[in-house]
């Protein structure tokens, strides 16, 4: 089940992220994006934590993990020009 999820959130997070890469930003949606972002961040590190003897699972977490902060650089990165 912890796979299954993991999966799923780390899905949306790419898709998130390379539409992000393809369209020119603009702040609908942004409180979404950010929410997802810091959602997947936050469980994903618990679920590293909680991380037992799966090493499929350690490694998709781990995964999650680095595409989740990666989407809280781009939006953090989007915003700064769109502001200045």
């Amino acid at each position: 089940m912890r796979i299954i999820i993991l999966s799923l959130l780390f899905l949306i997070n790419l898709i998130f992220v390379i539409q992000t890469f393809n369209t020119t930003f603009n702040v609908s949606y942004l409180s979404l994006r950010i929410i997802l972002a810091v959602f997947t961040f936050v469980v994903t590190g618990y679920l590293l934590l909680l991380s037992n003897n799966n090493k499929w699972g350690t490694y998709l977490t781990i995964l999650t993990l680095i595409i989740s902060l990666i989407h809280i650089i781009v939006i953090a990165h989007s915003m700064y020009v769109y502001i200045y």
